[in-house]
């Protein structure tokens, strides 16, 4: 197996130069870039370079280079397995309420892979469950197939993000890649780094992404209370305070962020769900936290090459949040997934959600998160 790496800008150009010939046994091109993508020919002249890739193209908060990230710049990942298939699906959202029937028509679409792996996920990230939808595509895959991948996004701004394959991207499309064969390895870490904080309080009044009210209040009142100063610049400031759902003793908290607010209703739009009747408690946290579950998720993804093959690529999936609070320390947390996967190629980009394991074992179910590193390591033996 082997990975190359690309950045492009609209005014400098690649950076290193793109092959002088086409180069035919690369099998998968992942390309994270701003929500304006490149123009039509930009895929063209992909696709003349490494003629029998999949290209997939996923809008970000910033794109991931190693250890930089690149606001402006699109991050082209070219992959080479030695013996490991690939196959690509697509298909166009349809809206919140029908997401986990999507998700689990995306699963069966790969009902006749032999040997799947893992499935690398990547979706439009304003308007879909993505819990919903990542509970439907585990469901109709078989149990020992791995899933991780990220929501997209345009940074704070949660006004557009574009997922595409093999062509410009489109709002509302998913994108599904599946790996198979035995040479494949995979690790897979999520962690956050954040801190409960404030009482419990009772969803008392929710449909599916949306919250409507907390203890019978509205919910977007009870958010500008506590975010006090930070209130006027709902809602990107929200990303400072993401609601913990499931944070009593000995389980993991499932980390929820705002995406969007309704001040007509006081109701709160989430990228997953927050079921009516659970209990919640605001989160904060600050840089060295974060750049502590950013270390830990490297771990975690590693083990699974302990004693085979070390990593060689990491795609790297960091919820738009964190780099609200890391600022101008973001690329630290990046030096630290580097520091812990030594050589591995790090691509990736600032989602607007991540999907991969639920807690602290690596082959638990995949679950929709919010403000964590999310990690998927490959490698061949």
């Amino acid at each position: 197996m082997h990975a190359d790496q690309y950045t492009w800008l609209p005014t400098g150009g690649w950076s290193p130069a793109l092959p002088p010939a086409a180069a035919p046994s690369v099998q998968l091109v992942l390309a994270y870039g701003p929500v304006d993508a490149p123009p039509p020919e930009w895929f063209d002249a992909l696709r003349a370079v490494w003629p029998a890739a999949r290209l997939v193209y996923v809008s970000g908060g910033g794109q991931i280079a190693g250890a930089t990230v690149q606001d402006d710049a699109t991050v082209v990942c070219a992959i080479t397995f030695r013996r490991t298939r690939v196959t690509a699906v697509a298909t166009d959202g349809s809206g919140p309420d029908d997401a986990e029937a999507l998700g689990r028509r995306i699963g069966e679409a790969f009902s006749y892979v032999d040997a799947l792996r893992h499935v690398l996920v990547f979706t439009e990230g304003l308007s879909l469950n993505g819990s919903a939808f990542v509970r439907g595509l585990h469901g109709a895959l078989p149990s020992h197939v791995g899933v991780s991948g990220g929501l997209a996004s345009d940074g704070v701004s949660f006004a557009r993000s574009c997922v595409g394959l093999d062509g410009p991207p489109a709002p509302d499309r998913i994108v599904a890649v599946g790996l198979s064969g035995d040479a494949l390895v995979v690790g897979t870490g999520s962690e956050g780094g954040w801190q409960v904080f404030g009482p419990d309080r009772l969803v008392t009044r929710a449909s599916g992404v949306l919250v409507h009210e907390l203890d019978g209040e509205r919910a977007l009142d009870v958010y500008r209370r506590y975010l006090g100063p930070f209130a006027d610049e709902l809602p990107g400031s929200a990303l400072l305070f993401p609601l913990a759902l499931g944070h009593t003793v000995g389980e993991a908290p499932i980390v929820r962020t705002i995406l969007g607010i309704d001040e007509a209703t006081g109701a709160l739009r989430f990228a997953g769900e927050v079921p009516e009747g659970r209990h919640v408690r605001l989160m904060r946290s600050d840089a060295d936290q974060l750049l502590d579950g950013a270390a830990e998720a490297a771990v975690r993804a590693r083990r699974s090459h302990d004693g085979a093959v070390p990593p060689v690529v990491a795609l790297c999936f960091s919820c738009i949040g964190r780099r609200a609070v890391l600022r101008s320390r973001t690329e630290e947390e990046l030096e630290e997934v580097q520091q812990v996967l030594g050589d591995a190629v790090l691509a990736g980009f600032y989602s607007n959600g991540e999907i991969g394991p639920h807690g602290h074992d690596d082959v638990d179910y995949p679950i929709l998160h919010n403000q964590t590193m999310t990690i998927t390591t490959l490698a061949e033996r």
